[in-house]
């Protein structure tokens, strides 16, 4: 049985854990918002196909259960659209977690990312015994990204040098934190 729940309700969102039959809603969210995506996310550098990213929502049911990743897809409660995506990673420090996220093109600047953001804080700090501290990562051009760990209380920690693997990327990023 996993550590986090299968499921969060964040308000109207739900956040389901990564299931293989979510590729095809996922897919058309992905690419509805790949030029977006593109700008900020590795992965979202080549177009998926259906089979690769089943194969990628497998895995990620592997990992959920066996407790090494939690990814999570939004979805509207309303109309049950694929929204988004979620995750609470482990990191190479003990005690400390990362948050990432993203949101389909047609729902950003409505707080999504925040929300889902917020619920995975409050798993992990509920479900996690050894969660300490929450991380969210980010390139410094990606304004939209910042202003979710503002909005929540998270402290900027550091500025790093990151590599530059997505188009947006500056190869300059921060590190915010959040003591759970």
């Amino acid at each position: 049985m996993a550590a986090l729940p299968e499921a969060l309700t964040a308000g109207s969102v739900q956040l389901r854990c990564w299931r293989r039959n979510f590729a095809e809603a996922m897919l058309i969210a992905i690419e509805d918002s790949l030029p977006e995506l593109e700008q900020w996310m590795p992965w979202a550098q080549e177009r998926p196909t259906i089979e690769g990213l089943r194969e990628i929502l497998i895995q990620g049911e592997v990992d959920f259960h066996a407790d090494r990743s939690w990814e999570y897809t939004m979805f509207d409660g309303e109309s049950d659209d694929v929204i988004g995506g979620a995750g609470l990673h482990r990191t190479d420090q003990a005690g400390r977690f990362e948050i990432g996220y993203w949101v389909r093109t047609s729902w950003t600047g409505r707080g999504m990312a925040t929300l889902a953001t917020q619920t995975l804080i409050n798993a992990a700090s509920s479900c996690l015994d050894t969660a300490r501290q929450i991380a969210i990562r980010m390139d410094q051009a990606n304004l939209a990204s910042v202003s979710v760990p503002r909005k929540l209380g998270f402290t900027l920690d550091a500025y790093e040098e990151r590599e530059i693997s997505a188009a947006g990327h500056t190869g300059r990023g921060y590190v915010w934190i959040l003591d759970v």
